[in-house]
């Protein structure tokens, strides 16, 4: 078995995902736009908060919101692609002859589309640790928000590597990596609203253990029981009582299953 780091699939990633493309300097220039918006934005809400104490822990709310739906958005995107692009620029067959083990093809694809999305994450970075700076009581929800979006990349991303494996067209992949996100987040909401009306006299907050495992939903009870807040957690909330570790513990899980049905599964999706 090679060395991670110089898995060939990954090396080869990396260097495509991170060399700028000369023939798509209008998306390079749409993207460096949104990238100085951004900023623009963020170093507003950083003179904003400069006149209240409390909009630092509204400042990191708004950030963690950001990039859970930067990851929500673009993780089924970046890994829809890896395998059935492949396929249709007959790549994928030249691939699978080579001395690569199933868990190194797998691994490589998954850790070179996501390791680019980790690095567009760390532009919230300085802002979040301003907020923390400010305010040292805000490190456990910053800690505990970040990680959630991390569980959320890498769970995204790889059933967005499932989908890819599992289709032929990109088109298909991509569709499927989609419906599985915003099924997960809007499906939470509709199995939240159903049991409360199928359940009748059901307290609304009885049932939010489904969005317990809704990247979301879950930033306001980490900011709320974890820091200072005006506003007391609620005991007997099942959202407030799982968060986020509800949310961690099923991700990990569902990922490293994903894994595993991908890696032992190789056979059958790679040589048909």
């Amino acid at each position: 078995m090679i060395d991670w780091r110089e898995n060939p699939i990954l090396r080869r990633e990396l260097l495509f995902r991170l060399r700028p493309q000369p023939s798509h300097r209008t998306v390079i220039v749409l993207v460096v736009a949104l990238v100085f918006i951004a900023v623009a934005l963020l170093y507003w809400a950083a003179l904003e908060s400069m006149r209240g104490y409390e909009t630092y822990r509204e400042l990191l709310i708004v950030i963690l919101v950001l990039e859970t739906l930067l990851v929500a958005g673009g993780a089924p995107a970046a890994t829809a692609n890896a395998i059935s692009r492949e396929r249709e620029q007959r790549t994928w067959d030249l691939l699978t002859i080579t001395l690569l083990k199933p868990h190194e093809v797998v691994l490589g694809k998954l850790l070179g589309r996501t390791i680019p999305l980790l690095l567009f994450l760390l532009l919230g970075a300085p802002m979040m640790m301003l907020c923390v700076i400010a305010r040292p009581d805000l490190l456990p929800g910053a800690v505990l928000g970040t990680l959630s979006i991390l569980v959320t990349l890498v769970f995204y991303s790889t059933a967005g590597l499932a989908a890819s494996c599992f289709s032929r067209k990109t088109v298909t992949a991509t569709v499927l990596a989609y419906l599985f996100a915003g099924g997960w987040v809007f499906g939470t909401l509709i199995l939240m609203f159903l049991t409360n009306l199928l359940i009748p006299g059901t307290n609304p907050s009885d049932t939010s253990f489904w969005v317990a495992v809704n990247p979301f939903a879950v930033i306001e009870p980490i900011m709320v029981k974890y820091t200072r807040s005006p506003y007391p957690p609620p005991s007997n909330d099942p959202l407030y009582v799982l968060s986020p570790w509800a949310l961690l513990v099923v991700y990990s899980g569902l990922t490293a299953v994903l894994v595993w049905v991908l890696v032992s599964t190789y056979r059958y999706w790679a040589y048909r």
